[in-house]
């Protein structure tokens, strides 16, 4: 179902990009190599996560055969299992994890990041094989979500629907820096089950995630984001610890963006700043300064847009300050 919203008066509107599917259809151009992003070797630091609960921890010796895990425990989750939901969840060491199609291997202390995208189904199965190469799998039943329509008129065209050749090149650059701030996958989880907190202390939000956006009457990818308007100049802190994966401030769409991997890549990302105040492979810590609220790119006003994406799914950042202390899981 879909409720519509309509932004007007004094209220900063944001436009966000739709990352590269907002742009025009272009011809192919050559792939960029692709090469994430490592976390500096002096800044390292062992991530501060605790333990969901005392399952057995399993660090594969090459040497000898793993033995058979005890799978009578269902999987120990915190978060939410909802559309644009995520969970940090506890399983066994390397073990790999298939969730929709998508494939991670749970770090040394078994922890592992899920993500159900906005359009996800009402049921999703986590397929798991740990490293004897025993099988065992978990139901999600995904709860629904109703969204926004968000329309917003007035934009230049040149951030819409037409392009020049020159505008064109900037935003085919601009995909391929975005492709490999978005291939980022550091193996240890550095999220911890606090989840995430705000990047902005006082806003006005003006888009919820999932909004069907409708720009200039032209109806556009969903609002993958949460707008988060202040004064310019703002501060913006990392809502998690993590390692940044981008810092750039020539993007087309965005203006500026940051990304920081959590872990697994999970990646969440910051938009439109009138400053940058990172730069990639640098470690965060939740709370740190990371840039200040500006309008950079496709925006009508001070504002930030923040958003999160796991393994090319999109999620909703704001679920992941609303976490609940546990959720419960049923075997099959």
């Amino acid at each position: 179902m879909i409720r519509t919203m309509v932004f007007a008066g004094i209220i900063a509107l944001a436009a966000c990009s739709s990352e590269a599917q907002d742009s025009a259809k272009t011809q192919d151009v050559p792939a960029p190599q692709i090469k994430p992003i490592a976390a500096k070797a002096a800044q390292v630091a062992e991530p501060h996560s605790e333990p969901l609960h005392d399952a057995q921890s399993s660090s594969p010796n090459p040497d000898a055969a793993p033995k058979k895990m005890d799978w009578s425990k269902p999987l120990t989750c915190v978060g939410q299992a909802v559309q644009g939901g995520a969970l940090l969840c506890r399983t066994y060491g390397s073990t790999y994890v298939t969730l929709g199609g998508t494939k991670v291997q749970s770090d040394g202390s078994g922890q592992v990041i899920l993500g159900f995208d906005r359009d996800a189904p009402s049921t999703v199965t986590a397929k798991l094989v740990d490293p004897g190469g025993h099988s065992y799998s978990q139901t999600f039943d995904v709860k629904a979500r109703e969204w926004d329509i968000s329309r917003i008129d007035g934009l230049p065209k040149n951030q819409v629907s037409e392009y020049t050749a020159e505008e064109l090149k900037r935003i085919r650059a601009a995909t391929a820096r975005k492709k490999i701030g978005f291939a980022s996958q550091e193996p240890v989880v550095r999220l911890t089950s606090d989840g995430f907190e705000s990047p902005v202390k006082d806003y006005i939000k003006t888009t919820n995630f999932g909004a069907q956006r409708i720009l200039n009457g032209i109806k556009k990818r969903p609002h993958y984001g949460v707008d988060m308007a202040a004064p310019a100049g703002t501060p913006i802190t990392a809502p998690a610890d993590g390692v940044v994966s981008l810092a750039d401030m020539d993007m087309y769409f965005e203006g500026s963006l940051i990304m920081i991997d959590h872990g697994q890549g999970l990646i969440s990302y910051y938009m439109h700043m009138q400053d940058v105040l990172v730069e990639p492979g640098q470690i965060i810590k939740t709370g740190d300064v990371i840039g200040k609220i500006g309008t950079r790119g496709r925006s009508t006003g001070p504002h930030l847009c923040w958003r999160l994406k796991w393994r090319g799914q999109n999620l909703d950042p704001e679920l992941l300050t609303k976490w609940p202390d546990q959720v419960q899981l049923s075997q099959d």
